[in-house]
């Protein structure tokens, strides 16, 4: 009898492990998929294809609060800021069981629109889908900011490309490695606060100099700060400009925040010295 049980128990293993609702590991790829089909759905401003990737009772947890898909399609940017983004995914893990998905990822975006400029953001997330219809929906999706971008750990790294940006003849990049409150501050000038002012006065110098090049002389930290020390060249041919060359050396003290960006920047350079180059003298 007891043999008849066991017989019995292994041919009921064989049927399941062999049953078409058995999933091949194929399948992972379809949940990974269709998390990202959830964020290009949410990027398009397309709110029928975001409904189509979630269920019904969808729950977005991020930044302390429950959100559900009515309201995550509520907060979806309008397509008149002028906002794009893109997305890249590192899968940590991709566990399935029946209809049921768990899903653990890092997602990096970029993100403009043309009050903020361009940004980088990092969120570990945890996601859960079921599978209906034969598709995989979101169910719930737990988002955790990376206060420090992977991206920018390396601040020396880090300001090797805020030098190139200022190469690019693109002020957008620049106030790109600012945090959203920023302010940059030239000499003893007014102070330029938000991503849009500091767009604007690295536009005036790229127009002033449409040849502008900028090196970056050294960068040492400095207690809780940094200090990025600079050279300009270029040739003031822009609105008003007299034509003349000019090189100048001067720095920058930072102080960078949890975010990894810039919160404020100090610059300094010789303010008489750059006039007598722009005047010729």
């Amino acid at each position: 009898m007891k043999m008849r049980r066991i017989a019995a128990t292994l041919g009921l293993l064989t049927i399941v492990s062999c049953a078409p609702g058995a999933r091949p590991e194929d399948d992972a790829e379809a949940v990974k998929q269709a998390i990202g089909n959830y964020y290009a759905a949410y990027s398009g401003f397309d709110a029928p294809a975001y409904r189509a990737t979630t269920t019904e009772d969808f729950v977005l947890l991020e930044h302390g609060e429950l959100i559900g898909r009515e309201g995550d399609v509520a907060s979806m940017p309008k397509p008149d800021a002028g906002f794009r983004r893109s997305d890249a995914f590192d899968f940590r893990s991709v566990r399935i069981e029946a209809d049921i998905a768990y899903a653990v990822y890092v997602v990096k975006s970029e993100m403009h629109d043309d009050i903020k400029g361009t940004r980088q953001r990092e969120w570990l997330e945890s996601a859960i889908l079921r599978q209906t219809a034969g598709t995989w929906r979101m169910a719930l999706l737990h988002s955790t900011r990376i206060q420090t971008p992977i991206g920018v750990r390396d601040i020396k790294s880090f300001a090797v490309r805020y030098t190139a940006a200022w190469c690019s003849q693109d002020p957008t990049s620049v106030a790109a490695f600012h945090a959203d409150n920023s302010s940059l501050r030239i000499n003893n000038g007014e102070p330029s606060v938000g991503r849009a002012a500091i767009t604007e006065a690295a536009r005036a110098f790229m127009k002033d100099f449409p040849d502008l090049v900028i090196e970056m002389d050294s960068f040492e930290q400095t207690g809780d700060g940094y200090i990025y020390r600079w050279t300009l060249t270029g040739t003031n041919t822009g609105p008003g400009g007299k034509g003349n060359k000019v090189r100048i050396s001067g720095y920058e003290e930072w102080a960078v925040g949890a975010d990894g960006l810039i919160s404020r920047s100090l610059g300094h350079f010789d303010g008489a010295d750059y006039q007598r180059q722009l005047d010729g003298r």
